[in-house]
C-alpha cells in the first residue's frame, strides 16, 4: 500500500483525471466552508481535524468516495443517508462520483461533529455511544 506525504501525492495517485478533479473539488469545498479544519494524510486518506481531533476523512476508489466518519455523526445522518440511498457500511459510506448533491450529508456530518467533539481532546472520540 502506498504511502503519501501530503495530499498532493494522493490526488496524484487517482488515476481518473474527471475523480480526481471531483476528489479536489470535494476536499477544497471542505476546507472553504469550514476552514478552521485542517487536512491531512492519515493511513493514507486526507482527514480534516479540528483542534487535533478527527472531524471526516476520504478514500478515492474507482467508482465512489468512501467517506469516514465518528460513529455517532454517522448515526446522525443516517436517514439521509438512506433517503440519498447511499451505500454504507459499519462507520463508513460511499458517494458515487457525480452525485454533488450527497455533499448535504457531509455538511451534516461535519456540522454535527465539529459540534459533538468541541471539548474532545483525543484523535479518535473515546465517549461511549449516547453520552
Amino acid at each position: 500500500m502506498a504511502k503519501y506525504a501530503n495530499v498532493e501525492e494522493y490526488l496524484g495517485s487517482i488515476a481518473d483525471e474527471r475523480h480526481r478533479a471531483e476528489f479536489k473539488e470535494l476536499l477544497d469545498w471542505v476546507h472553504a466552508t469550514w476552514p478552521q479544519l485542517v487536512c491531512e494524510v492519515k493511513w493514507n486518506q486526507p482527514m480534516f481535524m479540528d483542534h487535533g481531533t478527527f472531524i471526516i476523512g476520504f478514500t478515492a476508489l474507482t467508482n465512489h468516495v468512501t467517506v469516514g466518519s465518528e460513529p455517532r455523526a454517522l448515526e446522525h445522518a443516517m436517514p439521509l443517508i438512506e433517503q440519498q440511498h447511499l451505500k454504507r457500511g459499519k462507520k463508513t459510506f460511499q458517494i458515487p462520483y457525480e452525485l454533488s448533491d450527497a455533499w448535504e450529508v457531509l455538511e451534516q456530518i461535519i456540522e454535527f461533529t465539529i459540534a459533538d467533539k468541541h471539548d474532545v481532546q483525543t484523535f479518535w472520540d473515546q465517549r461511549r455511544p449516547g453520552c
